[in-house]
């Protein structure tokens, strides 16, 4: 994922928690191959390659992704837009049943832009199907918990003052346009929208019900005018956090 991850489970069995943990990166690594954009052998790698008219079966958790990446796409007027600029669009993309994805039109789509949001999210499932209690993941700073108590997480404002906030069953995401230092594969969603006009750098922070939201939706609240960002936030019961 290009990330350090950090999880923890909370458990009164040592070998519980362990466990737990265990399963929590096992589950990251299958989805970062899965969704990586041009690893051999990857859902999205072949994808990628697909010519108009063909269609691919998938693994379950790569149609997931997509469903909701063409969600969103359509739903902030691609705002959202996980492809490549000039290379098509996720709309491109047909998902049929659960596991089929029928290329209408040739696309290049990276999911650097909400992959990351998703694994910490099936990671979370992990934790709690293992029997943590409680636990935390954290990739890169996007990051979810989950358990009856609070979580105090430390974030940096823009102003570079550290803000301690209280966590409960809850994702938090933040994104940042780091103009041409970004590589290449994730610059699509860094180039789009109402607000392309504003001076450099662009920084969103968002906290949503689950990190794959969390994640997509930074790049709403980037790039729309505010009223459209806090339309989108609101329908999903997501919210932004002050730059201040």
């Amino acid at each position: 994922m290009g990330t350090l991850v950090a999880v923890e489970a909370r458990s009164p069995c040592i070998e519980t928690a362990e466990r737990a943990v265990n399963a929590a990166f096992a589950v990251i690594n299958y989805v970062e191959w899965l969704l990586h954009p041009t690893r051999r052998g990857s859902d999205l790698a072949l994808l990628n390659r697909l010519a108009p008219g063909a269609r691919r079966r998938v693994h379950p958790w790569t149609a997931a992704v997509l469903r909701l990446s063409r969600e969103l796409c359509a739903r902030s007027d691609g705002l959202f837009e996980p492809a490549l600029p000039g290379q098509g669009s996720v709309m491109n993309w047909e998902l049929i049943g659960l596991r089929s994805v029928y290329v209408r039109r040739r696309a290049v789509v990276d999911l650097g832009g909400i992959a990351k949001g998703y694994a910490i999210d099936l990671a979370i499932t992990a934790l709690q199907r293992t029997g943590a209690h409680a636990g935390l993941v954290n990739a890169g700073g996007d990051l979810r918990v989950y358990g009856s108590n609070d979580w105090r997480i430390s974030v940096r404002a823009q102003t570079g003052a550290l803000q301690e906030l209280p966590l409960r069953d809850l994702a938090l995401a933040a994104s940042a346009d780091c103009g041409d230092s970004m590589p290449r594969e994730h610059r699509g969603y860094y180039r789009r929208g109402e607000a392309a006009h504003r001076a450099p750098p662009r920084a969103a922070t968002v906290i949503a019900p689950s990190a794959a939201l969390a994640d997509a939706l930074t790049k709403v609240q980037m790039f729309a005018a505010p009223a459209r960002a806090a339309a989108l936030l609101a329908r999903y019961r997501a919210r932004a956090l002050s730059p201040a």
